[in-house]
């Protein structure tokens, strides 16, 4: 199979968009692929598809159909660039796990863009207990459509969350799921996520979709607006939790978003 490709960094979250139609059915493997180290090699990879909603300038459909920020700001950044645009704009997207458009906020920053987004707000923020052995911990847990992710406030080693990952992941359900393991003090976190259709676990560089959980879950906390930049292993991502009428009312995140290269990928998927 050839396909044409972008890849894209966001705040290291290393991203391919594949611009060729694939059939969906074949999103994952397709994804697995183009993931591995012997491909393009990257975190996640999204589908670009014709767009359905009034007014959007393309649709991203993400491998595992979840919503996605990092891979929203890659594309609304590369839609920019190939269109010249040098002055602080909005690009409106088609993205999957979100209901209506999504609007990027974008402005040309050295070789790329700095851009933000507003993230769907989640249905669910609050405890849950998770399996470890022959016991149980309880968490905060921030769900979203198609993703959720379980924040581990206490010290829990890489390998730990590795070897837990698919047991929480199967016990919450959805197309994808995260552990964020995070140092407050430090604002900062470190996040492996995990998409089932793939059934591949990554420690991402950078995880806006795990930086709004973050921001969800210290809003809900506080019960009161926040914003913070939340240290991650590739960068810094800015978050943004509006608190208001006693619920959280929007979430936002802030990235930058490079270039990397674009070409053609030969895969073998059957």
């Amino acid at each position: 199979m050839e396909l044409q490709f972008v890849k894209v960094n966001p705040t290291a979250n290393m991203t391919i968009l594949v611009e060729t139609p694939v059939p969906r059915h074949l999103h994952a493997a397709v994804a697995e692929a183009l993931m591995a180290y012997e491909g393009v090699y990257a975190e996640q990879v999204g589908f670009l598809e014709p767009a359905v909603l009034p007014g959007a300038r393309a649709r991203l459909q993400m491998m595992g159909g979840e919503f996605c920020g990092n891979a929203s700001m890659s594309l609304a950044a590369m839609l920019a660039r190939d269109a010249g645009i040098s002055q602080p704009g909005e690009i409106p997207l088609e993205v999957s796990g979100a209901n209506g458009l999504v609007r990027v906020r974008i402005s040309p920053e050295g070789a790329g863009f700095r851009c933000g987004v507003d993230m769907p707000l989640p249905d669910f923020v609050g405890k849950r207990e998770f399996p470890v052995d022959s016991a149980k911990i309880a968490l905060p847990y921030v769900r979203f459509p198609g993703i959720s992710f379980a924040i581990v406030p206490i010290p829990m080693a890489d390998a730990e969350a590795a070897r837990l990952i698919a047991s929480w992941h199967h016990s919450v359900g959805g197309d994808a799921f995260g552990i964020l393991l995070w140092d407050e003090k430090k604002s900062a976190m470190r996040p492996l996520v995990r998409v089932q259709g793939t059934n591949s676990a990554v420690w991402e560089r950078g995880c806006g979709s795990g930086t709004s959980a973050l921001g969800a879950y210290m809003a809900c906390r506080e019960k009161k607006s926040v914003c913070a930049e939340i240290a991650q292993p590739g960068g810094t991502i800015g978050v943004r939790g509006t608190f208001s009428g006693g619920a959280l009312s929007a979430l936002s995140i802030v990235g930058t978003v490079l270039p990397v290269c674009k070409g053609v990928a030969w895969i073998d998927v059957t």
